[in-house]
């Protein structure tokens, strides 16, 4: 189906669309008086950005860059978020009952820190008791997160600036904020251990340009918004308040730059080829920092970024580790034993983070205690089947995917058959465990290493409901 300019004008333009600009800035806050927040609701509604605008800005932007005509002064905008988590529903009269009792929905009204045991975030430095203070349980509920993005640090200061002080006017209290930006130098465009990030995310059908015939296809608009029908050719079954909604998953990711330099520096011991640093590292990930895919540049990082490639031709993983970020968290078409009973579309999401923190020197010889990560969001239209199935069944499971049938569809992969060893955890995004190995395969044979540190650290996260603007104006009501 062809997305309208109507209704791509009541979606939230941080979903479909993508704010893509230079920096961000995080607000967290709490209400305190329903009646006031309905206000400030209703001046937000009036300054969210819609997915209309945001996209034909970007087209305009990429084409003004394009013919090499972006000077100082050109086009920029400065757009607005708002997101609201269950308890801020809650507060402003939202009727979450009705919500279908799917798992999805389940796990929205729960809240993140509540589903801490199917997501994996279990071990002690990971635990939601851990987290940053405002996202802990026991502490009141955040209700509001509304993100300011800007092509101008000093616009997106203004902005920020006049939004805070309408909450503080209208019953609602700051909570936790944190500005996140686009790296300098030859890290711009690169998330902290140095790889392109967003370099493969989902088309959505009638909005995107069609993919290539070799790269995955388009994916239904009902995948990430509701009121629409998904790649089962579903629509969930919502009221019109949640119609051209989305759910949008935050997790605040610390990254341990100096650990993952360790990492990489010792390789894969008994690897035959032996491995260096560089290389290492785009194994671990699953391509190289410029973002090409080590499917399609197996031996040098040569440019070459394209979403045209599978691992149907790499079965072993001789190119791109089983084990590797990119393959786990995407496996496309990879032979596993339940891709018929769980096609690798039904869990794709729309990635729309930024990093925060400053890089760590290159030259560092020991970590500078500082702290730095990135804010991972996604957009999706079921938080369970599409983020805690990739996170629990994916990314964690050493098992995935070279393991046996699942022995039910909620648990995860059986160890692989034949005493071959497992692939072992995503090293990067999976949760760690002390001790856990993952396995390189060479033509040489199978070299299991350990995992040495736990590279990223999950200190906050929270679940929220992207509303659509006509949704933003009735909660104002």
């Amino acid at each position: 189906m062809t997305i309208t300019k109507e209704q791509a004008q009541n979606i939230q333009g941080i979903g479909i669309a993508g704010f893509r600009k230079y920096t961000q800035q995080l607000i967290f806050a709490r209400i305190d008086n329903a009646n006031k927040a309905r206000t400030l609701l209703r001046e937000l509604s009036h300054i969210t950005a819609n997915a209309w605008e945001v996209k034909t800005f970007n087209e305009l932007f990429s084409e003004i860059r394009h013919r090499g005509r972006q000077a100082e002064g050109g086009v920029r905008a400065t757009w607005v978020g708002t997101l609201i988590s269950a308890s801020g529903l809650k507060k402003l009269g939202a009727n979450l009952d009705e919500l279908p009792g799917d798992e999805g929905f389940i796990a929205f009204k729960a809240g993140m820190a509540a589903r801490a045991q199917t997501i994996g975030d279990t071990r002690p430095t990971d635990t939601p008791e851990q987290w940053k203070k405002p996202f802990r349980p026991g502490t009141e509920a955040i209700d509001l997160l509304v993100v300011v993005a800007s092509d101008e640090a000093a616009e997106l200061d203004e902005a920020v600036a006049r939004i805070e002080k309408h909450m503080a006017r209208h019953g609602c209290t700051v909570v936790f904020k944190e500005r996140g930006r686009t790296l300098p130098g030859r890290m711009r465009g690169r998330e902290h251990f140095g790889f392109k990030d967003g370099a493969s995310q989902p088309a959505i059908d009638g909005w995107d340009d069609a993919p290539a015939e070799v790269e995955p296809p388009a994916l239904p608009i009902g995948e990430f918004v509701l009121g629409y029908a998904d790649a089962a050719g579903q629509t969930a079954s919502v009221g019109d308040f949640w119609r051209d909604g989305s759910f949008a998953i935050f997790r605040r990711l610390r990254q341990d730059v100096f650990g993952f330099r360790q990492q990489v520096a010792q390789g894969v011991p008994a690897s035959d080829p032996a491995l260096d640093a560089g290389t290492t590292a785009a194994k671990l990930a699953g391509r190289w920092p410029s973002g090409a895919s080590l499917q399609t540049s197996p031996t040098v990082d040569d440019g070459n970024v394209t979403n045209a490639f599978g691992y149907s031709g790499d079965p072993e993983g001789l190119n791109a580790p089983r084990f590797s970020h990119v393959r786990k968290a995407n496996p496309r078409d990879e032979p596993r034993v339940d891709l018929a009973q769980e096609p690798t579309e039904r869990h794709r999401m729309i990635r729309r983070g930024a990093p925060y923190g400053s890089p760590l020197n290159q030259a560092a010889t020991a970590d500078d205690g500082k702290d730095r990560g990135l804010h991972f969001i996604s957009v999706v239209a079921d938080p369970a089947r599409q983020f805690e199935f990739v996170q629990s069944r994916w990314l964690n499971d050493p098992n995935f995917p070279n393991g046996a049938t699942p022995p039910t569809p909620a648990q995860g992969y059986g160890p692989p058959v034949g005493g071959e060893p497992a692939d072992g955890p995503d090293p990067l995004a999976g949760e760690f465990d002390a001790g856990a190995q993952d396995t390189l395969r060479q033509p040489s044979g199978a070299h299991q290493f350990t995992v040495m540190h736990e590279l990223v650290r999950v200190t906050a996260g929270e679940y929220f409901f992207v509303p659509s603007i006509a949704a933003l104006k009735r909660l104002s009501e």
